[in-house]
């Protein structure tokens, strides 16, 4: 383990094999979703919109999960949030087997798991150097994390555009609720040492002010999250528009949505293990703004060719370097911040990344209603290209 020092914590450990199972289950989930929207209606604008009820709870309510992160046990609200979770999926599971969704209902399922996933992963980040007694493994830890998040981002879309094709997308569905077990699990059965010295003293509108300015009074990290913004606006829609694309590109086909999910994957792995093995924590803004780069060109190249292999090499691009930005943000702020102000500025980061997401999909779906998905995601890669060169400007002036 002498090349993943976090994983000699015990407590990390048994967390990380839970969400290295569970999360899979969500990717497979999120393939679900959009398929499903999409043969509903066949509407571009309708992925976008449950693009939009997915992720925009993040933009307005992780800033103040931050909050709760930092003042409430953690671990407790994880458990809470994740089995509220599962119930949701197993809800929505069968309804859809029952023949009983549409698209109003999606949408609502979308939203209320967005706001559950809204709250908890601010708090999942900050919970990591709970599980952490050496905090020079810190960067370690949030690199392996990500590296279980972006081998279930290979895996989990073939799963699910296999069992989309094979069961129909009941069992996407089903799936994610049985592998969250795994997590839930592992978090009965860790301990955490207990951080009431940590808690941020003053009121809640106080707390939540200082999260804020502690984020943009650091220019490294102001400008990182500037980075991240751009990259989650833009290049971040294309995973609930790639229906479309596909059908538009190459035809109908569930299975081809969960192959170029999972390259995205791929290059999202490679780039978690690739930070993960690296020793120290040097040029991480050079390594923010060569993401923001490589997601965007690869975004790019996909809208512009029907060829199979070039366009699995395109997404490899696009998750290898969105994978790229976010660890090189996130394992930052973990480094920069104090603990009694982890959670909040971890949460504005939330807020940034996958909060953007949203309002990307919104402007984007509806483009793609007019011009087309390939043309709507080529836009999106513009905006990211331009955000990775105001980025890189300021770094160097």
């Amino acid at each position: 383990m002498s090349r993943f020092p976090a994983l000699e914590h015990p407590e990390f450990r048994r967390y990380f094999i839970g969400q290295a199972i569970a999360l899979i289950g969500g990717f497979a989930h999120n393939v679900g979703m959009a398929w499903l929207a999409y043969r509903l209606t066949g509407s571009v604008a309708l992925l976008g919109v449950v693009g939009f009820a997915q992720l925009s709870p993040a933009l307005l309510v992780s800033p103040f999960a931050g909050l709760l992160a930092d003042r409430y046990p953690r671990r407790v609200m994880l458990i809470g949030l994740l089995g509220s979770v599962a119930l949701t999926g197993l809800l929505l599971a069968a309804l859809t087997a029952a023949g009983w969704m549409n698209p109003a209902l999606l949408v609502i399922f979308a939203f209320v798991r967005g706001l559950l996933f809204a709250i908890e992963i601010p708090i999942r980040h900050a919970f990591l150097v709970d599980l952490i007694e050496d905090r020079a493994v810190l960067p370690n830890a949030v690199a392996l994390h990500s590296s279980a998040l972006n081998t279930a981002r290979f895996i989990g879309p073939a799963i699910g555009g296999v069992l989309i094709g094979w069961a129909g997308e009941a069992a996407c569905f089903l799936l994610h609720p049985c592998l969250l077990c795994a997590t839930l699990y592992q978090l009965v059965r860790i301990r955490t040492v207990s951080r009431d010295a940590a808690r941020p003293k003053g009121s809640f509108g106080q707390q939540f002010i200082e999260g804020w300015r502690c984020a943009f009074d650091d220019p490294v990290i102001a400008r990182m999250l500037i980075g991240v913004f751009a990259l989650g606006f833009g290049v971040g829609p294309y995973a609930h528009l790639m229906p479309a694309a596909v059908a538009a590109l190459h035809g109908a086909h569930p299975e081809l949505v969960g192959l170029f999910l999972s390259s995205a994957g791929v290059g999202a792995m490679m780039a978690a293990i690739t930070l993960a093995v690296r020793r120290g924590s040097r040029n991480l803004q050079v390594i923010a703004v060569a993401g923001n780069l490589s997601a965007a060109v690869g975004l790019a190249v996909f809208t512009r060719t029907d060829l199979l292999a070039l366009a699995m090499g395109a997404m490899v691009l696009v998750g290898l370097g969105t994978i790229a930005q976010a660890v090189s943000t996130n394992v930052t702020i973990q480094q920069r911040v104090d603990d009694d102000k982890r959670g909040r500025v971890m949460a504005i980061y939330t807020a940034m990344f996958i909060g953007a997401t949203p309002l990307g999909s919104l402007c984007f779906g509806q483009l793609g209603a007019w011009i087309g998905a390939p043309g709507a995601l080529l836009a999106g890669a513009a905006f990211g290209l331009i955000g990775a060169a105001l980025t890189a400007w300021r770094q160097r002036a």
